[in-house]
């Protein structure tokens, strides 16, 4: 049966997609949507069949983008891979099959049997090797091992794919493995950024709540530095006769002391402020490194379900799943500016 993804309806114009339901006219073989089909009640081209002017099919649209990867079709234009995910950018073809494909384990090559073999096939003298001499290529699998006809939470995970886009090698096992044996892993990146991780993978209702109790905290821990600690040690050091802050010494810190044991207990809380504003930070942080895998699972299942039910057409999905997936470097960036702006600005003031 011929494969008309890509090539536009004569009616409506639109590109059929796999799941349109598709007639052709007998006599010119032009395809149309049935509905449009119906709409006409002919063939468009009809008083034209028999002669050059008939319908053709057009040779740039009905070329397809081959997956490197699965050797999926894809239609032109297409990003990713409708099957697995993976980032179509160029129209080449992966010179080597994937892993695994094409290759007889009970074969042994030409250079078995060699020092450093160990007896194992496909094994040259200098270790494993395609048959030959050449080296075994590196194939990657953006699915991670992961086959996209798995379901996490309910979702395909070749969906969910198209949904992370970045880093899919981590994250696609990282969900299968939760989904399947309730074992998380540590995310280093929600660890450090925090915040800033959650808006760089679009989480953006969550990632501006943490990100702004986030900079709040770190506001309120210069403040009270610059506006209270720091004045305070000033009259300290003041008091024990030395005004520079350059070279701690111990009479600078017994007169800090008395100091401060003379000061009201409210005061006194002040000096414990900062240390708790970092160990929230930490606490939050760690919070995050735990859970942070979790959070993306279930926004990237909740953007999947929200995308499929708004929009009929499967062939749609694939171009939302671009736009509102993948990720965004430009909040880390504004969050790093924001940081630095927040920071500086109590001691600006004061």
């Amino acid at each position: 049966m011929t494969d008309f993804t890509g090539i536009k309806c004569p009616v409506c114009g639109k590109p059929f997609t796999r799941a349109d339901d598709i007639v052709v006219c007998p006599e010119c073989g032009a395809p149309y949507h049935r509905a449009c089909y119906k709409q006409v009640g002919h063939c468009i081209y009809e008083e034209k069949h028999g002669t050059k002017e008939a319908w053709n099919p057009p040779t740039q649209e009905k070329e397809s983008v081959r997956c490197p990867q699965c050797g999926h079709r894809n239609p032109p234009g297409t990003l990713v891979c409708e099957h697995c995910g993976t980032p179509l950018s160029r129209g080449d073809q992966n010179p080597f099959p994937p892993y695994g494909v094409g290759q007889n384990p009970q074969q042994p090559s030409m250079n078995s049997g060699g020092p450093g073999s160990q007896g194992m096939p496909g094994a040259g003298p200098w270790g494993y090797g395609m048959p030959g001499n050449g080296p075994m290529p590196f194939v990657f699998d953006p699915m991670g091992g992961v086959d996209p006809e798995s379901t996490i939470d309910g979702v395909k995970a070749g969906d969910l794919a198209k949904v992370v886009q970045s880093n899919t090698t981590y994250y696609l096992p990282v969900f299968l493995r939760y989904e399947r044996q309730r074992k998380n892993r540590f995310n280093g990146a929600a660890f450090v950024l925090t915040g800033a991780w959650l808006l760089y993978r679009k989480q953006y209702l969550l990632g501006t709540i943490i990100t702004i109790f986030e900079l709040a905290l770190h506001f309120l821990w210069n403040y009270i530095d610059a506006a209270v600690l720091l004045p305070i040690i000033s009259k300290a050091l003041d008091s024990s006769g030395s005004a520079t802050l350059s070279s701690f010494s111990q009479t600078q810190m017994d007169a800090l002391y008395q100091y401060v044991g003379q000061m009201p207990p409210g005061e006194k809380f002040l000096f414990v402020v900062p240390m708790l504003i970092l160990l929230c930070l930490v606490i939050l942080h760690i919070v995050f490194g735990i859970i942070g895998n979790r959070c993306y699972r279930k926004h990237c299942v909740k953007l999947v379900h929200q995308i499929q039910e708004k929009i009929s057409d499967s062939g749609e999905w694939l171009i939302a799943y671009q736009e509102r997936g993948g990720v965004n470097s430009l909040y880390v960036f504004l969050v790093f500016i924001c940081y630095l702006v927040l920071t500086s600005l109590p001691t600006m003031l004061l």
